[in-house]
């Protein structure tokens, strides 16, 4: 998290200590530091005063925080330390910040793979360290308590996050989904809702050309080439379109309108689906540099948008 530090922190000498295991998250990378450079010297008074033999080392990291809060533009502003509230702002910025997910394999993998396609290397940094903790919900009627229990560990800062597909099976449709995430939003912590139906369908084409067989995969792809982005965006990427019924039908209750005009053709090629791996392939076309912003826009408009905003999210709990 980006922080900066009330002046009147080190105006008094009540809390040194505390001061101290602040600037330790700072020089240790769990944090950023904010700091204007009209601060510098008062900075640097403290740690002559408190800490004479490190005053040297710790001003130069100051100086710098300094220079580069000067050449960063944020949208979103720091957490502001005071000297009333540091106990508890040391307290929240030591744990790990927390994520909630639905499957914690497979949505670890897909946030992994768009964090460094987006660059936004902290994520990985931060997972690889345990500064981020991507946790099992226990599935989506048991996120509101996973979420209560997670947010009482901090005291003023709610560094917890929830992600939620949205099982939507059309664009628009509001579904249990939402209703959890503004039970959960209401305790403080932050959601994100997928806009399209789970993270499978934010799986670019070229990575599902790594699955095997290659022939039969070729086929599914070009009929998955024929639908709208928002035919796409809401079929059921892992297992297709399966019989619904007991008599079966063309599509599952729900679908019917979106896939009015796609060929019975096209809904038989894509019916098996593409299996349960697609986080993990995603990941690994990402490692090796094997996928680019532009393959999610290719996805539909918005896409490559949302995917930011839910990255922007993670950083600031991070």
């Amino acid at each position: 998290m980006r922080v900066e530090i009330h002046s009147g922190v080190f105006a008094v000498d009540d809390d040194v200590a505390t001061a101290h295991d602040l600037i330790r998250l700072f020089l240790e990378g769990r944090h950023d530091w904010t700091v204007h450079p009209d601060q510098v010297d008062e900075v640097s008074d403290f740690f002559k005063t408190h800490f004479p033999t490190l005053s040297s080392a710790y001003t130069e990291f100051a100086v710098k925080a300094s220079v580069a809060q000067a050449w960063m533009n944020h949208a979103d502003a720091p957490l502001l330390v005071t000297a009333h509230t540091i106990h508890d702002d040391v307290w929240d910025l030591r744990q790990p910040a927390v994520l909630l997910v639905e499957d914690e394999f497979s949505d670890r993998c897909f946030l992994l793979a768009v964090a460094r396609v987006f660059e936004m290397t902290t994520l990985a940094e931060a997972e690889a360290t345990q500064r981020l903790d991507i946790r099992h919900c226990g599935g989506k009627d048991r996120a509101y308590r996973q979420a209560l229990h997670v947010s009482s560990r901090f005291r003023r800062t709610t560094r917890a996050a929830l992600l939620l597909d949205s099982d939507r099976f059309a664009p628009g449709q509001v579904t249990r989904c939402h209703k959890i995430a503004d039970s959960v939003r209401a305790l403080g912590v932050q959601v994100h809702v997928l806009e399209l139906r789970e993270v499978e369908n934010y799986v670019p084409n070229k990575v599902l050309a790594m699955l095997q067989p290659i022939r039969e995969t070729t086929k599914k792809i070009d009929a998955l080439k024929t639908l709208t982005p928002e035919q796409r965006g809401y079929f059921d990427m892992k297992k297709g379109f399966p019989a619904y019924g007991l008599g079966g039908s063309r599509v599952p209750r729900g679908h019917e309108d979106l896939y009015d005009g796609v060929p019975d053709e096209t809904i038989a090629k894509l019916r098996e689906g593409f299996g349960s791996s697609l986080p993990e392939l995603m990941e690994r076309a990402a490692a090796d540099g094997r996928l680019t912003q532009s393959d999610f826009e290719k996805l539909g408009e918005g896409i490559a948008t949302e995917l930011r905003r839910l990255l922007a999210m993670l950083r600031q709990i991070i």
